[in-house]
């Protein structure tokens, strides 16, 4: 019997108690892991969470060096398929170096592709016939420079990066500095049909400065973005996926415990349900941390009620 079906036995017979109880995954399941960062994506009716890796002993992000994935079809029982991209390693890869932080993956044309940064704010690609890989490169050198990539594609098949300039201050961040450190803020940008070209310049798209951590969906023909803005996570929402400044509407997530917080969101069996991590579980730190998950409640106006972290 292999690895995998081992651990598939053991997440179904363990379902409920992992169905109970955040995190996700638990110090004590077989392989376990640090999954931070998690960038949740519904692929043919089941859930892909796609984390960067927190290791074991942890004092700082520099140690960030590969991606995991973890899959479920109920939200219930999860197959932690491990450490799946390894880019400092893996063949083909030569370009890529430095701290690698939180990745996305989209799908279009039969591929999915996972957009990982390097060195911080370069944005590298890898992409496979299946959402779990083998992972092969789908480029030779960065195809952007943005802090925190994320990537949505619409339903007429536009693909969209997105991100913020932190640590890579545009032109007009630095305007507005007046001397000081740079601003930043929510940018987007068209990608060409090959996934792996911009297709235009970045647009500003927030007028208020954001840290970190943006990631974008949509619902009901409205767009959402969210980004962590000091210890929260604050959301926008506009009629346009590149918008010439989105409208503000607030909190939509508190600090997340012991950790800076990265988040997605993702409609599943009619539910909405908001993926982020936490430090405080799992014998975890700030820089040892754990995906989680909670329903995400729309008010009839389509603002979002903030969400409430829970361990069960």
């Amino acid at each position: 019997m292999s690895k995998l079906n081992v651990l598939t036995i053991f997440l179904c017979v363990g379902g409920v108690a992992l169905a109970n109880g955040n995190p996700i995954l638990k110090k004590g399941d077989p392989d376990f892991i640090y999954t931070p960062d998690p960038a949740a994506e519904v692929f043919d009716g089941k859930v892909y969470v796609y984390c960067s890796r927190d290791v074991e002993g942890a004092t700082g992000f520099s140690t960030m060096q590969d991606y995991s994935v973890l899959e479920s079809s109920d939200l219930k029982t999860w197959i932690n398929h491990g450490v799946v991209l390894r880019p400092r390693t893996d063949e083909g890869f030569d370009y890529a170096d430095g701290q690698m932080n939180a990745p996305d993956v989209a799908y279009k044309d039969g591929w999915y592709y996972y957009y990982f940064p390097y060195n911080k704010t370069h944005v590298g690609v890898a992409k496979s016939e299946t959402p779990i890989g083998p992972w092969e490169t789908a480029v030779t050198d960065k195809i952007a420079t943005i802090f925190d990539p994320t990537v949505f594609v619409d339903d007429d098949g536009q693909a969209y990066i997105y991100g913020n300039d932190h640590k890579v201050p545009f032109e007009e961040s630095k305007a507005l500095s007046k001397g000081k450190r740079p601003p930043s803020f929510i940018y987007g940008a068209k990608l060409k049909p090959n996934m792996v070209e911009l297709d235009g310049p970045w647009v500003r798209l927030s007028e208020e400065p954001v840290n970190e951590a943006v990631h974008v969906f949509k619902r009901d023909g409205k767009y959402y973005f969210h980004a962590r803005v000091g210890g929260v996570t604050k959301y926008w929402m506009a009629d346009s996926p590149l918008p010439k400044f989105a409208e503000p509407k607030g909190l939509l997530a508190p600090d997340a415990p012991d950790a800076p917080n990265h988040a997605s969101a993702i409609e599943f069996n009619g539910e909405w349900y908001f993926f982020y991590h936490r430090g405080d579980v799992n014998d975890g730190s700030f820089h040892r941390r754990s995906a989680c998950f909670d329903k995400m409640i729309f008010r009839e106006d389509g603002t979002i009620e903030p969400i409430v972290y829970t361990l069960d």
